[in-house]
Parts: structure tokens; C-alpha cells; sequence
């Protein structure tokens, strides 16, 4: 049984088939090419899977049929295909036709365009391997028969229509299809596809040496070309067409994959189900389910929901805005609400439904906003296994023999689902306690720290302000000591910053670039550069204009280059740091400042990665772990960096910082 866009096929995968995969899954690393290779000689498999993964435009012409099953192969995982598998003998469906032919009939549709260059082969070889499936589709007669049998078979194929339609594939295949046998001079203006698939058809059957005349007419190829052709495609069907039976079984896993339902095999289900989802997070609990869906029975992607602390019902995967998961959670609907069959599920662990009624709610007006946004007539809910909380999945309404013999298995699907996400949350949850822990530990931690360093801080600020008091006539005394205060109050700033105390009002993200150079150079200056003997050139414009970076950022930045052009330096040698200006980058007006030496150069290999974290080695160049937090605090406030250096010749810092826009 293959669910797609409301309507479902009487089929199911060829046995055989099923347990080559099946076999080829339990290897430690599936052989994936191998799987989608089998998979895309199966007409029922290989619909499904462009089922539940549609064709994005393009995608088949680019890559070929195969690596387009494989992607879906994969998404679906080891796990939950096995569990399809073992499933697919509960369906009360029969295999989908002769395999056997239709793989026939594919292959000479494929080798029929590769001859006549028809540009699109792998449609050509789906359109022939789809032909005889839309006898298949189940109709909405109660006694699956027509009083007119001819349109009967014309609803057929066009419901046919419409799911290959939705796999993504163009409308020369649905023409294809839904015209089914066609006359000889309704060929003759008909698209290529069709006439392509007919020839095929004609090829695949057993009076084909016969009808070499007609294909030859339909196609333009020679009748030594078209038998040719078809010699080989017998040949390559022939080994594509069997599958070895492993060297311990007598009967084959066809049989045991059909075989009546038991409790080995309802555990092996339930196992696959939740070891398709375990370990995985979120969004990929959602990916997986998206294609899975189908494969149990669920042409749309449910609602899952829980309760969550608080008493409302809330969806398990929240959806983005206006998608119908967001829109429940909208509704607040509580677990004890006695109207919505939502609610009486959740809360009863029996399943419920609702009937759509059109323009006037019934009974919950809640039901009637779900019944309409899942665009059906109506819903069912199904309870789920998620041990040990209330959880139920909102489906669009099922047809009574497909319920019956899904409703276990997509309950199964949906509760590995649903436990899944809730193990995914509480794994969130314990990183996050033990994060908000170890950040508290942390904070404690420079508490302490914090607290200890105020003492000696509180010890310079006062031998400082006694000194001013003894030489309150010294002017430039009295500016140092301004300059040495505001250091000092800075590094109490950072303190508390790192302990996460309160510091009063934020920061101005506006500096005036020079201005920060001239304080920099007053306090700096001689402690870092002259009493080295390593000369300090400042050159900079008074006129330019603010930037866009806190002074503290700025000036972190600036101090760490500062240092490790002292520890690099030797005397004799000189740093000049320069305001160059006005640059554009991106569009937007920056302020370069350059910091250049003529030191002895970085290395090539420190060179490749100098902003990563190192601990500092004095003397050898500018290394040391200042580069990293330079990047990363310039980041923040969108500057850059940039180094260039050669051995010998000295190394220049170039930083671009953008200038304020507020005024």
C-alpha cells in the first residue's frame, strides 16, 4: 500500500525484492547504491519513495534515478525501512502486478530513449515501469467496482495521475498515463513520450518480433536496431530480475515478509521503529518522520501533541509561523477541555474523531479549526505509546479498511516519534542544567576573585588620591594621575563584568578613535615601550570621524597589539600606529588604523593560523593569545583584521572599523 495525495494503491512491493533489502540493511554500513539499485526495479517502492520525497525541479535530469532514490533511502534510514518492510505483509494489498514484466516494459522505454535521444530517459523508464499501476487505485465505490466499467478505468488513471503528478514529474508523463492504450492515428500528433511508451510497450510483450513494424514507425529506428535492442534488455532483465536467496534459507524472506501476523514480528517492528529515531535531535526526528509518513499509511504529516506542564495540549515539532502546528499551538486548548474528541484522546487514551461540518462548528469550535486547516472532511486521534505522559496524534480522516490495518502500525511509527523528541528535549534540558551550573560555579568563582582584587585595587586608588592631595599644584602630575584613576577603573569594571555584577549604565558603543590613542599613549607609552627602548610613533588626524565600537572594545583591541609588539621588539626598534582615514568596504564608510613594527616578522606557519588560541612566546613575534580575543571582540561589532608580515622585514596590523551612522 502506497498513500499519496489522498488516494491509495491496491500494491505492495514485489517479496522478493523486499527481502533483498532487507538483507543488504543488515550490514553494519548499508550498501546504499546497491539498495536504491533494487529499489528502482520496483515499480511499488520506487513510487513510494518519490512519494514521500517529491522531485525538486531538475533534480531527476541532473542526477539520474538512482542517486535520487539513494538521497531518500538514506533520509528514511536503515531503521525505518526494515520496519516498512516487515509491515508490508499486514497491508491487505497484493504485490504490485508483474514485476517482472513491468521491469521489461521499463527498461525498454529506457534503452528506446537513450536510441532516440528523447532528453529526459530515467521519465521514459518510470512512465513505463508505472504503466499498469493505475488499475491499482483503489476508487471510493463501497464494492470497489463501477456501474460503467470503461469510466471506471478512466477514474483510475486519472487518480493515478494526480500521485505521479505529485512525485514531481512533468506533465508528459501524466499524459502518458492517463491516456493509456492509444490508437494507432491518435499517436501520430501525440507528444514523444507517448509514443515512446507505447513502442515500449509493444517491445515488452510476447509477440514483440511481430510488431517490430510498429515500433520501428513509432520510434525511426531500423528493425536490426530494434531487435538488437530488445535482445539486450531481455538479457539485462534477466540478471536484474533475480534475487539470490541467502545460502541458509530454503523458502526465501519473501515468505516471511508476507507471512501472518505474529508477536516476533510486531516486536521487531517496534524495535526498528525506535532505533530509527533514537539518537537523533529535533529537527532531524522531523525530517525523518516527513518522509516516513506515507510509507505507514499517512498521505499527510500528523500533529503531535503532548501536554506540557502548565495542562495544554502543545505540538511535540513546532512548525514555523502559520503552519497548522503553530496555529494549534495558538488555540491553548487545555488537556481538560470537555468539548474538543482532541482533548477527550489525549486525556482518555482512546481514539476519537471528528467530522467537518462545514461552516458551522459543532460542539468545539477548536476541532472545526483543525478539521479545516488539515483540509479534510474531518480527523481522527490516535493515542500514543509515549510512556508515561499524554500524547495523541492528529490525522487527517483514514477510510475504515486502510484504518484498520494502519492504525497499529502508524501508532508505532508515531509513538517512537513522540518518545524520540521527548528523550531529544530531555537531553536539552540535562545540558542545560548542568550548563546554568557550571556558569553559576563560574560566577562564583570570580566572585572571589573579583572581591580579592578590589582590596589592592581600593589600596593604589587611595595611595593615588593622597598623592594628588600632596601635589595639587603639579598639573601634569594631576593629569596622570586622571589617566592612571580611569585605568583603574576600568580594570574594576572588568572584574565586575567577568562576575557578572551590576555596573551601572551601558556603555556608549561610540569612541572617538584618535582621542583613544592620545589616553593610550599617555599611559602606556613609556611603561610598554619607552623604558624598553623600543620607540612608540603616533599619527593621526584630529577630524575623523566617531566609531561605531565601544571605547573599551577599542581599546582591549589596541592593548593586546600594544603588548605583544613589546614582548616582540627589541631595542632600537619602533611601532607606529596610524590613523589613515576613511575606507569604504561593503558599501559602508570605515576608520583604518594601522599598527606597524619593524620587527624581526612573524614565521610562515604562525602566519597561517595567528588568531587562534597560543600561549605567548616572548621575543618571537606577535603571538600569543590576545590575537584570538582581538578577532573575536572586533567580530562582534562587524571590524576585521587583517596581518601581514615577512621575516626580516616586520609585521603591520591593518584594522577596519566602522564608522557611526546614529547622527
Amino acid at each position: 500500500m502506497v498513500p499519496a495525495a489522498y488516494c491509495e494503491l491496491d500494491a505492495s512491493p514485489m517479496p522478493d525484492g523486499c527481502a533483498t533489502i532487507v538483507r543488504l540493511l543488515a550490514a553494519t554500513s548499508p550498501n546504499w547504491p546497491e539498495v536504491a539499485l533494487v529499489a528502482a526495479r520496483d515499480p511499488v517502492l520506487c513510487l513510494a519513495l518519490l512519494t514521500a520525497g517529491p522531485l525538486a525541479p531538475g533534480e531527476l535530469d541532473g542526477e539520474g534515478l538512482n542517486a535520487v532514490l539513494r538521497r531518500r533511502l538514506e533520509r528514511l534510514g536503515p531503521d525505518l525501512l526494515r520496519a516498512w518492510m516487515l509491515g508490508v505483509g499486514r497491508m491487505p494489498s497484493a504485490p504490485g502486478g508483474d514485476g517482472g514484466m513491468a521491469l521489461l516494459r521499463g527498461e525498454c522505454a529506457l534503452h528506446l530513449a537513450l536510441e532516440t535521444r528523447y532528453p529526459r530517459p530515467d521519465e521514459a523508464y518510470l512512465g513505463a515501469l508505472w504503466r499498469h499501476l493505475a488499475e491499482q487505485v483503489r476508487t471510493g465505490h463501497p464494492n470497489g467496482a463501477a456501474e460503467d466499467g470503461t469510466l471506471q478505468k478512466a477514474d483510475r488513471r486519472q487518480e493515478f495521475t494526480r500521485i505521479v503528478h505529485a512525485c514531481g514529474l512533468s506533465e508528459a508523463v501524466c499524459d502518458a498515463l492517463e491516456l493509456g492504450i492509444t490508437l494507432a492515428e491518435q499517436l501520430q500528433d501525440a507528444h514523444p513520450l507517448v509514443r515512446l511508451l507505447h513502442a515500449a510497450q509493444l517491445l515488452a510483450d510476447d509477440d514483440w518480433q511481430a510488431r517490430t513494424a510498429e515500433v520501428a514507425a513509432l520510434t525511426g529506428l531500423t528493425a536490426a536496431s530494434i531487435a538488437s535492442l530488445r535482445t539486450d534488455v531481455a538479457y539485462i532483465v534477466s540478471g536484474h530480475a533475480a534475487y539470490p536467496l541467502p545460502a541458509h534459507a530454503s523458502g526465501g524472506e519473501g515468505a516471511l515478509i508476507a507471512a501472518a501476523d505474529n508477536p516476533f514480528r510486531e516486536a521487531a517492528i517496534a524495535g526498528l521503529l525506535n532505533a530509527a529515531f533514537a539518537d537523533l535531535e529535533a529537527g532531524q526526528i522531523a525530517d525523518r518522520l516527513a518522509i516516513g509518513s506515507p510509507f505507514f499509511g499517512l498521505a499527510i504529516e500528523p500533529i503531535l501533541l503532548a501536554a506540557d506542564e502548565s495542562g495544554l495540549l502543545r505540538s511535540l515539532l513546532p512548525g514555523p509561523p502559520g503552519s497548522t502546528a503553530a496555529l494549534f499551538d495558538e488555540l491553548d486548548l487545555r488537556l481538560d477541555d470537555e468539548r474538543s474528541c482532541i482533548a477527550l484522546s489525549a486525556r482518555s487514551g482512546q481514539p476519537s474523531s471528528h467530522a467537518y461540518t462545514g461552516a458551522t462548528p459543532r460542539r468545539s469550535t477548536a476541532d472545526w479549526h483543525v478539521a479545516r486547516w488539515l483540509g479534510q472532511r474531518g480527523f481522527d486521534c490516535l493515542p500514543l505509546p509515549a510512556a508515561g505522559y499524554t500524547a495523541t496524534a492528529v490525522l487527517p480522516e483514514s477510510a475504515e479498511r486502510a484504518a484498520a490495518a494502519l492504525r497499529s502500525l502508524s501508532a508505532a511509527l508515531l509513538g517512537a516519534a513522540a518518545r524520540a523528541i521527548r528523550s531529544s528535549q530531555r537531553r536539552l534540558t540535562d545540558v542545560a542544567t548542568r550548563e546554568a551550573a557550571l556558569q553559576q560555579q563560574f560566577r562564583e568563582h570570580v566572585r572571589k576573585i573579583a572581591h580579592e582584587a578590589t582590596n589592592p585595587l581600593t589600596v593604589i586608588k587611595n595611595r593615588l588620591d593622597l598623592l594628588g592631595q600632596q601635589h595639587a599644584d603639579d598639573s601634569p602630575l594631576q593629569d596622570e594621575m586622571l589617566l592612571l584613576n580611569a585605568e583603574l577603573e576600568r580594570i574594576d569594571n572588568l572584574l565586575r563584568r567577568a562576575a557578572d555584577l551590576p555596573v551601572g549604565a551601558a556603555e556608549i558603543p561610540i569612541c572617538r578613535v584618535t582621542d583613544l590613542l592620545l589616553e593610550m599613549r599617555a599611559v602606556y607609552g613609556d611603561p610598554l615601550f619607552a623604558q624598553h627602548g623600543i620607540g612608540f610613533e603616533l599619527r593621526a588626524a584630529r577630524d575623523v570621524p566617531p566609531a561605531a565600537m565601544p571605547a573599551s572594545a577599542l581599546k582591549q583591541v589596541l592593548l593586546n597589539l600594544f603588548r605583544n609588539a613589546s614582548e616582540a621588539l627589541q631595542p632600537g626598534k619602533r611601532l607606529v600606529v596610524s590613523v589613515m582615514g576613511e575606507v569604504i568596504l561593503n558599501g559602508r564608510a570605515h576608520v583604518e588604523i594601522r599598527v606597524a613594527d619593524n620587527g624581526p616578522g612573524l614565521p610562515p606557519d604562525r602566519l597561517a593560523d595567528l588568531f587562534s588560541p597560543r600561549p605567548s612566546t616572548k621575543g618571537g613575534g606577535h603571538q600569543g593569545l590576545g590575537l584570538s580575543v582581538v578577532r573575536d571582540i572586533l567580530a562582534q561589532w562587524k571590524a576585521s583584521i587583517v596581518c601581514r608580515s615577512q621575516p626580516g622585514s616586520g609585521t603591520s596590523f591593518q584594522i577596519l572599523v566602522p564608522l557611526d551612522q546614529s547622527g
